[in-house]
């Protein structure tokens, strides 16, 4: 594992399920001098009762209000966690399902590091769906990630860097990210204005 230099402010790598966000945001973290995975899906295992159920009656990711709610606590919860970490020298290496263009604005506005770049791990759908069902069954997801991964390049094509990984190793999407992400996929530069 070689380590680079530092990456400055806060790295966000997001995808659908099975894009690989959790492991390569892990390998990206061990390939810095200073830097902490923010694992997205953390906080909301953290909840411990009364967790929303974030599919419908036909399995469909339909988080309705409440979920809504509880998606926003996680994104809160990861911007202020990414700050501590880069407030103490940390570069902070988020992953989180980010599908609209207004939940990218909201944890713009609310984290201070900068800058911040956005990674979009976008393998084929097939690529994505076979990793999906050879992970382990606490990680996997069971409903269908098309809607998802079509919403994403709706709301958020053009912004950050949209990286194809279907054909790479974690290890070499990681080193890709480290050397590339500074150049490619910086979307705010300027700190949030105050709250």
């Amino acid at each position: 594992m070689a380590h680079h230099e530092t990456l400055p402010g806060c790295l966000l790598i997001t995808g659908t399920p099975g894009a690989g966000k959790t492991t390569v945001s892990r390998l990206v973290a061990e390939r810095l001098p200073r830097a902490a995975q923010v694992d997205g899906d953390v906080f909301g295992l953290m909840l411990m009762s009364g967790r929303a159920n974030m599919l419908d009656e036909h399995g469909r990711w339909n988080p309705g209000p409440e979920g809504q709610r509880q998606l926003r606590l996680r994104m809160v919860n990861l911007c202020s966690v990414a700050d501590n970490f880069a407030a103490a020298g940390f570069t902070p290496v988020a992953d989180s399902v980010v599908e609209t263009r207004e939940e990218l604005d909201f944890i713009a506005g609310r984290l201070h590091a900068r800058p911040l770049m956005l990674v979009v791990l976008c393998p084929p759908l097939e690529v994505a769906r076979h990793r999906n069902a050879t992970r382990a069954v606490e990680t996997r997801v069971d409903y269908d990630v098309t809607p998802l991964a079509r919403n994403q390049r709706r709301e958020l094509g053009g912004l950050g860097w949209w990286l194809d990984s279907g054909d790479q190793t974690p290890e070499e999407t990681a080193d890709l990210i480290v050397a590339e992400a500074a150049r490619r996929a910086v979307v705010h530069r300027a700190p949030p204005s105050p709250r």
